[in-house]
């Protein structure tokens, strides 16, 4: 996550988000985003918002992750959204998106739905 400049900006029951400028280092051979670098976001913040909804004596870890890319990530800036959508005793089910933005504006580059191991 520091490796990357990924910071957390926003933390709620279930819910996290976190952003990151766009380096050189996080793209591809086509100066878009890594795949990996999208995933490894997406993986951050669905994380994040897995352990909100988790004991304090526990943790979480990922079990499963299943992301779809929409569209080539070019810009300045990715932010990606992670939200719990349902929390059990020994998984959780978490949603994340992916967006860049440049001067135009912002877009959604990617979805990834993930299962969280309670720990």
């Amino acid at each position: 996550m520091r490796h990357l400049g990924f910071e957390i900006t926003r933390i709620d029951a279930g819910e996290v988000e976190g952003e990151m400028p766009l380096a050189a280092f996080a793209l591809q051979q086509m100066d878009y985003v890594h795949g990996g670098v999208t995933a490894t976001v997406a993986d951050i913040v669905a994380g994040f918002a897995a352990y909100t909804c988790t004991a304090l004596d526990k943790n979480v870890v990922t079990s499963g992750l299943h992301i779809q890319y929409f569209a080539p990530g070019y810009g300045q800036k990715l932010r990606a959204v992670g939200k719990v959508t349902k929390a059990g005793s020994r998984l959780h089910y978490c949603e994340s998106e992916v967006y860049v933005s440049d001067q135009a504006g912002e877009r959604l580059i990617a979805r990834a739905i993930s299962t969280m191991a309670v720990v």
